[in-house]
Order: C-alpha cells, then structure tokens, then sequence
C-alpha cells in the first residue's frame, strides 16, 4: 500500500524532494518517468580528465523534431524539441491520459561558448527556475525553498521527455575507446546521478521503403537503461525501454517499433477497443457501482480481468487497454464510496462482498466466457483477497502485486503496534483524492506536510483533525481497536483460504513497505497444498515494474530489470485462456540475490536446500551504540560473557527510525535560513548516513555485529528473531532490525520486525508483563535476498521505539494512541546459554544463480 518502509518517506528534509515511489499514486502513466527519478540512486560518476568547464557545451550540435512516447501501444506523450545552432534549446510536450493532460516546458538559455546558463520549465506545478551559479546549479521550484546541485566534471544534461538531449551524450561519447563510458547526468530539475553510454552496433533498418545505416548504444539512466537507435547524423531515432514497454519515437521513425515477438502462444495485440464507461454493476444491497468496461471489439465471449480501485478508475486506462488489445475484457470498479461509486467509503470493510457480487456480475455478461481473474498493485492487491475469502465461483486465478496481508499485521497495525507514519499519510492521499491528479501537483502539496513535527502530537487519535482538517471515522474505529479482535476478523483473510485452489502470482520486492505480504499470503496459501502458487520476489520496492537501482544507490545490474507484465501476460493467459505456454511448468519460486545480483530458482518458500541458521547476539554488557561491544555470531555465547545488556527506552524521546531522514543540520535548530542553500548532494549524503548516525549515538539502541565475513554468504527467504527481554513497563515494544555492514562501514537496512510486548501470546487476548520478569518473544522479521560478502559484516539492532514510523508505546499498560501520559522503561535483553536471543536466517550454502529470473 505504500513504500514508507523502503527508505524514502515522507520528511522533513529541506529538499522537498524525497517522495514515495507510489504505485497507488500514479499507475502505468508514470511507469518510466518513476523508473528514471524516484528509483535512482544519487551517486555521480567522476571522470578521469575533469574539462574546464563542469559540462559540456550545446553548441555543438543542431536537431529538430517531434517525438512520441508510446507506452505498449497507446500513445502516452507528444512533444516538440528544437536545438538550435547557439545551443539554445526548447522543448515542448502534452502528457494525456484519463481524461486529463498536463503541459510541460523547458527553456534552455546559453552563453556565447554555448554553456546553459538558465533553464526554465512551465509545469502543472508551477514554473520552476534553475539557474548557473560557477559549478553549481541552483533550483527554484516556486516552494520556498532553493536546493542547489553540484555539476561534476563533464555532466550531461536528461530531461524525461526530451530525447534530442541525449544526442549530449552521443556527441561526448569517445567513438574511438568504446565502450562501457560513464558521465554524470543532470536530471533536469533535480539532481546529478551517474549514467552511462555503451556502443553496441550497427545496423541496417528499412525506413519508409528506404534502407538506413543506425548505431545502437545502450543508454544507462539510474534505474533503467534506454536502448537507442541514432542515424548516421548522431540523431536519436528511437529510445526503446523494453522493460517497461516504453519507446520514444521521432516521428517517421515508427517502424524501429516493429519487431517479432519471440513467443507464439503470448497473446497479441489484434483487437480494437470498445469502452463502456460508469457501467452500473449491481451489489446485493441494491446500491449499483460503477465500473469502465474495455472489451474487444469483435463478436465473441473472452475472459475477464477485474480491477477494484480506491484511487479512480480512469486512471487504469492504460492498463485497460493493453489488455483489451490483447483478447480480454477488463473492468476497473471503483470502490464503494470512491469517485464515480456510490455509498459511504470504509476502507477494507465492503470490499470483500463488492468483490464477490463484481467477480460473479462478470462472469454472467453476454462478452464473458465466465472465467475471471483479478490483477492489480497495493490496495488493488488486496481486495483481490477480500474477493476470493469470499470464494467466488467464477474467480479463475489472481495477480495480487505488491499486496498487504491482513491489515492487523501490516497497516494499520503491524503486529499490535501502530503503524504511525504510514496509516495517517495513505488516509490523507485518500482523503484528498491526490491520485485522481495526473499532473503530480496534488501529492507534491500533500508531501510538503511537515509529518515528522506533526506526528509527535499526543493524543495519536486526534492527529485526523491536524492533518486531515477533521475528525475522520475509520481512522478513529482503527485506533478504538487496538487488539486483532472481531472488528478485524471481519475482513482478516489469511485464516479463509483452506478451500481457494486457485492459481495466485504473488510478486513483490525485498523493499516493498508491504512485503509482509508477499510472504504471509503465499505462506498461507502453500500451507495448505494449494497448486500453482508463483512467487516473484526482486530488489524492488512498492511496484509492479522491475528496477535495477536500490535506496541505497545498489545497481543490480541487468539480471533485475526482467519483464514482468509480459510474465503476467502469460500468467493470465494459461488460466484464463487456457493456452498451454508452459509458465505452470517452470519453477514456481524466483527470488534475486543482491550484491551477487543474480537469480536463485525453485519451486518452494524457503527454496530447496535453505539452512535455518542461528546467529546468536552477546556481548560483555554494553552493547549500547556502534561503538558498544556487541558481537553478533554462529555460536551459542561464550562463557564469560555478559547475561544481558540494559537501556532505557524513555517515549518523550523517542528512538528515531533510521530511514526517516530528517534530522535538522545545527544551524536549523536557530536560525532555519542557515541552512537554505543546502545542497541536494548533502542533504542526501546526510540522509544516507542517518542509519549510522541514529546507531552511533542512540543509547536507547543496542548493536551487535559479526566479525568481517570470510567468505561469502547468502540467505534469502523469511526472516525471523527470538529476543529474551525483560522490562520495569507493563507494556512496551521491541523492534530487531538486520542490516549489512560493508567493508567501508557504510550500513544499509536489510530488513526488521517488531511486537508489541503485550501480543507475545495472543494478539486478540493480550496480556500484560510482570515487571523484571524475562519474557521469549517470537519477532517476523519479513524477508530479504542478500549475499554478504567477504569483508563484510551482518549487525543486529534492538530498540524500543521506531519513531515517527511507528506511535509510540507509552509504557503504562494503557492505549497508546488515545492517552498522553508515559513513562520511561527500562529495557533488559538478555543472551546467554539459557536465554540465547538470535536471528534465524535462510542461509543457501551453496547457491545455483541463473542469469535471469523470468522467460
């Protein structure tokens, strides 16, 4: 539902610039545009030779042209770019889709050598400035706020929709090295991020009956690479990006599109599409929502794909009509109370009957060949489960990405703590309709709430009427039920899923902020001998869409950019259509390992051959901080060694969570203006060192670490702790996070988890602590793919508090999100022979990668 726990959140950060990678946000619109900013890292290549100038001049080349944008086959973005023969350029283009556009400009001023000096962009946002200052390239986006960027030694600039620019590139490219050549990007307006130009080859293309000489090289943008054919003239012809099914074109040039597919049994783009739109679709309580009907336009009856949606179901367009192209009917419903439906919105709670009466209205239509199946990401994930606890009849098989599990163990709860940062942001993206916005304008003013401030208001409870400007009734009924009691039952599903035998694609990443999901659902699903349930976990965060770049500036290499809607392309169908494709027959588990940067293949959850491996914490009693003494290892405690370690954990200051990013440079906390002219280069060096920040000088966190690794070593699959703690509280949390440590000392989050002290046995029946009294506590810790490798080294974090992420446990044994009194706890963790607290990896000792993950 959201990527809050992939490490870009919601902040304070003075940038403005750090946003989820929201699927709920934006869908297939802005598949590309996603891929090439939100997804990259922010590291900048330095060059061997710095130039005189921090770039390269314009002036030196000259192009004009109208570009498409095409996304599969509909037509996403047109635009006109002009560079002229001072360097001077423009660029002109129209975003269209449900209904809506967005107009973007860019003006690019030059100085007599032909050096930009100003650039200007008209958007749906707001005019945004950016003009040279020396080496420096200082941003003005109307909001307050001047970020500056730093132009390193021979920088190219990229714009997303203005592919004449990368013609720069091509012009700086050392024709006679070849080559892998790597330059440092400005990605205009923001930030400077390392690309990369490769030759690959030439070939001979007909072109309107004409044959014609073109050179492709492989353009690397952080994320995702561009493959572009450029004529003799150094023109860019066509930038194809074939994992997100994209490709700019030049216009005439629309025949470097065609290509054969390599598979006969995928289904084909043949049909036209006929669109029937706010068809009524009747519930069993008289009300009729309201769903878009995109179907061949052909005599027939063809399978349907269903899509449920909270966020406008207009905004599926694209998605619609790929499948439609392709011999499908597909209906996008939104929600009870949503847009265009009729009825009272509550989140969760009328979506598993809505389902059900939707599934079988479908299965019953004239077009209908009576077999349906259900596709979508996040919330449009989940109400695929509400449907099928249901049992559907008619309900064929489902592609629930990047889905939650049961909300009491993902959002709004996570194991019976409050899940903070994340239930009160996804409220206010619902509540404002910010999705319905194409343009971007609508979640950019959203995320300029400062939450980390906000957040820290006593009681939780009215925190509804600070940011949502009133009393909101499902956020209040969420916190009026803190146990996982009836309230919750009524729309759990994990425990209704004996009888679904139904194929199910479960895809997800180890970042994903509900990754939880992905595990506990297809668990629970192969728990009970269900068939075909295939599970696709990649180094992705909350999408859909494969990317090669991490939150921590990882490149993953190519292995990690693999086709997944074409996979689910075929998914659909074998089940729908029944085309024997053979996708049942191979491996059902694909799971990448990062760091090795490959895949690892099998047909269960853990793989074949996974080794449950003990890594026990210890230390010689003051583990507080990185700099404390806790070890990490293999082995069982040495004897000698301390029988626990001791922190206090005080809710007036709270343990900060490592991700959030928002911590104020010195001169803030006096005078705000010190700090205006930050740079973006700093801000993110300071967000990236946070982690070791928090641990370095947090008391109230205890860290245990390995010794450097002798070899290497790689785990993927679930992950889970056992922490024997006890506490002066009645009531408190414990959180145990798992990170990699590199050989340079940089940290990086793999995973966590988290209980609530009071839930250790039950989550419907909870039961207080005894105070000093040593309790076993059974912590799911989600799951991540890793190699660590020699010269590395894994840590272990224990803490009370992961704040503002999640609310705070007061430690009084009463409700933490309506009461405003606390007290402080003091925390013992206990690691000794008899009380020996431990992750449990899923260790591969002698992995078989591949060097793809999907066909």
């Amino acid at each position: 539902m959201t990527y809050l726990r992939s490490g870009r959140c919601p902040s304070a950060n003075r940038s403005k610039r750090s946003t989820p990678d929201s699927r709920l946000i934006w869908r297939a619109a802005l598949v590309l545009a996603a891929a090439l900013l939100a997804l990259a890292g922010y590291a900048a290549a330095q060059v061997e030779e710095a130039a005189p100038r921090p770039d390269f001049p314009l002036n030196v080349f000259v192009d004009e042209a109208d570009f498409t944008f095409y996304l599969n086959e509909e037509v996403l973005v047109t635009g006109h770019s002009a560079w002229r023969e001072d360097g001077s350029f423009t660029s002109e283009y129209r975003l269209t889709m449900a209904g809506q556009y967005v107009d973007t400009e860019l003006h690019i001023d030059v100085d007599e050598q032909g050096y930009w000096t100003q650039m200007h962009m008209e958007t749906a946002r707001g005019p945004v400035t950016i003009t040279r200052d020396g080496s420096k390239a200082v941003i003005d986006d109307g909001r307050g706020t001047d970020d500056t960027v730093e132009l390193l030694p021979n920088t190219i600039l990229f714009e997303n929709f203005s592919p004449v620019l990368m013609s720069q590139m091509i012009m700086a490219y050392d024709q006679e090295a070849g080559g892998k050549q790597v330059f440092p990007l400005f990605i205009i307006p923001a930030v400077v991020l390392e690309g990369s130009l490769e030759r690959l080859e030439t070939v001979e293309k007909s072109i309107g009956g004409e044959d014609q000489t073109f050179t492709i090289y492989r353009y690397g943008v952080p994320g995702v690479d561009v493959i572009l054919w450029v004529d003799d003239g150094n023109r860019v012809c066509m930038g194809d990006v074939p994992a997100q099914s994209g490709a700019y074109v030049r216009n005439g040039y629309e025949e470097l599109r065609l290509k054969e597919e390599d598979d006969p049994l995928l289904s084909k783009p043949e049909y036209e599409v006929k669109v029937e739109s706010n068809v009524d679709v009747p519930m069993r309580d008289g009300l009729a929502l309201k769903a878009d009907i995109y179907r061949p336009d052909a005599d027939g009856k063809f399978p349907v794909i269903l899509v449920r949606t909270p966020y406008k179901k207009e905004m599926n367009e694209l998605q619609a009509k790929f499948f439609a192209r392709r011999g499908y009917v597909y209906a996008v419903q939104d929600c009870r109370g949503r847009f265009s439906s009729p009825g009272t919105w509550n989140p969760f709670f009328n979506d598993p009957e809505d389902g059900y009466d939707t599934v079988e209205w479908l299965a019953v239509q004239p077009w209908s060949n009576g077999r349906v199946g259900m596709i979508g990401a996040s919330y449009l994930g989940w109400v695929q489960w509400w449907a099928a606890r249901e049992r559907p009849p008619h309900l064929a098989a489902m592609i629930p990405n990047v889905s939650p599990p049961d909300p009491y163990f993902n959002i709004p709860y996570e194991y019976g703590s409050f899940f903070l940062l994340g239930a009160i942001w996804w409220a206010d993206v619902v509540e404002q309709e910010v999705t319905a916005d194409l343009s971007g304008k609508a979640f950019a003013d959203l995320m300029d709430k400062d939450y980390t401030k906000i957040l820290r208001h006593l009681p939780v409870i009215d925190l509804d009427e600070i940011v949502l400007g009133e009393k909101n009734k499902y956020w209040r009924e969420w916190i009026q039920h803190p146990d996982n009691d009836e309230y919750w039952a009524a729309i759990s599903f994990l425990d209704h899923l004996e009888d679904l035998d139904i194929p199910v694609y479960h895809q997800s990443g180890w970042w994903d902020g509900d990754g939880i999901g992905s595990k506990l659902n297809h668990l629970k699903m192969t728990s009970h001998g269900h068939k075909n349930q295939k599970l696709v976990l990649g180094p992705w965060a909350h999408t859909d869409t494969a990317t090669r770049r991490g939150p921590y500036n990882n490149d993953y290499g190519p292995d990690a950019i693999v086709n997944l809607s074409r996979s689910y392309l075929r998914w659909l169908d074998r089940w729908l259509k029944g085309v024997d494709n053979g996708i049942d027959e191979e491996p059902l588990v694909s799971l990448f390992v990062m760091n090795t940067n490959k895949w690892l293949r099998g047909d269960t959850y853990p793989l074949e051959g996974t080794v449950p491996t003990e890594f026990y914490l210890s230390s010689g009693g003051k583990a507080n901080t990185s700099a404390g003494d806790g070890m990490l290892s293999a082995s069982l405690p040495a004897e000698g060694s301390a029988e626990f370690d001791t922190y206090v954990y005080d809710p007036g200051d709270p343990t900060p969570d490592i991700a959030m990013f928002d911590e104020p440079c010195e001169e803030e906390k006096e005078d705000p203006e010190e700090c205006k002219d930050e740079s973006v280069e700093e801000a993110i060096a300071e967000r990236l060192g946070y982690h070791a920040k928090v641990s370095a000088e947090r008391a109230d966190m205890l860290v245990y670490e390995t010794e450097p690794m002798a070899e290497d070593l790689t785990f993927a699959g679930p992950v889970s702790g056992v922490l024997y703690a006890s506490s002066s509280a009645r009531d408190t949390d414990w959180f145990m996070r798992l990170s990699e440590v590199d050989a340079d000392g940089n940290v990086r989050s793999l995973t966590r988890g988290i209980i609530r002290a009071r839930y250790r046995k039950s989550f419907s029946q909870p039961e207080f602590l005894t105070p000093g009294e040593i309790y076993e506590y059974h912590i799911d810790m989600w799951q991540t793919g890793v190699t660590i490798p020699a010269g590395a080294k894994l840590r272990v974090e224990v803490s009370s508090c992961s704040f503002p992420m999640f609310s705070r446990n007061l430690n009084t044994g009463g409700h933490n999100e309506t009461e405003t009194e606390y007290v402080s706890a003091e925390q013992k963790i206990y690691h000794s022979a008899d009380y020996p607290s431990h992750v449990l990896l899923p260790v591969i000792p002698s992995p078989e990668f591949v060097e793809a993950g999907l066909p």
